[in-house]
């Protein structure tokens, strides 16, 4: 029986490989921008400005809007971050499956299989990766702001929210599983639906980015249909001790249709390269 795992490994090495030359420059850009937005927040100043005694000020101190600005620019790259990672998987996959570097590519000893998981995997490492950057640089923006006496407030409140948090029959646990749940499904989904919309390139000879774009206006409608099995529920009428269940019965419900979705991408992916590739 043939090992898979070797031949992913080497298509994830080298797609990781390229893609590092665009996304590592701009996650360091991120860390950057927000360790110097951390360090140019005056503790002082901040504390005035949730006292209200410097709302009526008219004139922004020199610092104040250096620490406006880096701000901005932190929010701004952060959400270029996001975008960029998304369009850097679509290019490479691009690229490497029906541009020029396809036809070496595929005549290597790789199955379709392979090649499909290497780049999901990569794809995965990437979106993983972006998230784990962009928390990180949010908490160094709060580098001066005492991060520690905030998480040191949070563990001695800890009790008294998980008593809380019990009269829904919810904990932390439960809500941490669930988060990771959703960003496992929502990046599958992201990703596996990236693939499918770039497999219709196969068959589409003309005019690509309009007939991609009604794709994914398609895609979206199906799956707003979809999405309508979600049981939905009205907390209102509901005993405290039930809103947690439902709460969470719907969002792992929501997140097993996202990678139920994500799987049938995946194989329609799978099969459009494999019985109608054609790299004219």
């Amino acid at each position: 029986m043939r090992n898979p795992f070797p031949k992913i490994g080497k298509v994830i090495k080298y797609d990781l490989k390229h893609s590092s030359k665009k996304l590592i420059p701009l996650y360091g850009v991120l860390l950057a921008l927000g360790l110097l937005t951390g360090l140019c927040i005056s503790p002082a100043r901040t504390q005035q400005f949730f006292d209200g005694e410097i709302v009526n000020e008219n004139v922004l101190s020199s610092r104040d809007f250096i620490t406006v600005s880096l701000g901005v620019a932190y929010y701004v790259v952060a959400c270029i971050s996001a975008v960029m990672t998304i369009i850097a998987i679509a290019r490479r996959f691009k690229q490497s499956m029906l541009e020029e570097e396809a036809y070496m590519n595929l005549s290597l000893p790789v199955t379709m299989g392979e090649h499909l998981w290497g780049k999901f995997i990569t794809s995965f490492i990437w979106m993983f990766i972006c998230w784990i950057i962009t928390f990180v640089s949010g908490l160094l923006c709060f580098i001066r702001l005492g991060l520690p006496d905030l998480f040191r407030e949070l563990g001695e409140n800890l009790p008294e929210m998980m008593a809380e948090l019990a009269r829904f029959n919810l904990t932390f646990g439960k809500i941490f599983g669930m988060m990771m749940l959703m960003a496992f499904a929502g990046t599958c989904f992201i990703i596996t639906l990236i693939f499918v919309v770039n497999s219709f390139g196969l068959v589409i000879k003309s005019r690509r980015g309009f007939w991609k774009f009604l794709i994914i206006v398609g895609l979206m409608y199906i799956n707003g249909w979809i999405f309508r099995l979600v049981p939905s529920f009205d907390s209102r009428h509901m005993p405290e001790i039930a809103v947690g269940n439902a709460m969470m019965t719907s969002c792992g419900i929501f997140a097993l249709i996202l990678i139920l979705i994500s799987a049938v991408y995946f194989a329609i992916t799978q099969y459009m390269f494999t019985k109608q590739l054609n790299l004219d």
